[in-house]
């Protein structure tokens, strides 16, 4: 299911909606789950694309690989 999430990244995440002044209620409406989902998401205890997806959007990165990449302050390849 490809790339799943570490807590810090779950975090950083967390911290990106935060800056946006958002709460995890887009992302949960935009991939069609629970708030609940999202959580266990952001706490890695559940991976799902449709999360996945929804953060990218949320976040405006074009892609989840592109959004891990600036996790860790790099450029997606």
């Amino acid at each position: 299911m490809g790339i799943s999430i570490t807590p810090q990244t779950g975090c950083w995440l967390h911290y990106q909606l935060k800056l946006r002044n958002m709460t995890l209620e887009p992302v949960a409406r935009k991939a069609g789950v629970s708030q609940n989902m999202v959580t266990h998401f952001l706490k890695a205890r559940k991976n799902s694309e449709k999360v996945k997806k929804a953060f990218a959007e949320v976040l405006g990165f074009p892609s989840f690989d592109a959004v891990i990449a600036a996790s860790r302050g790099k450029e997606a390849v």
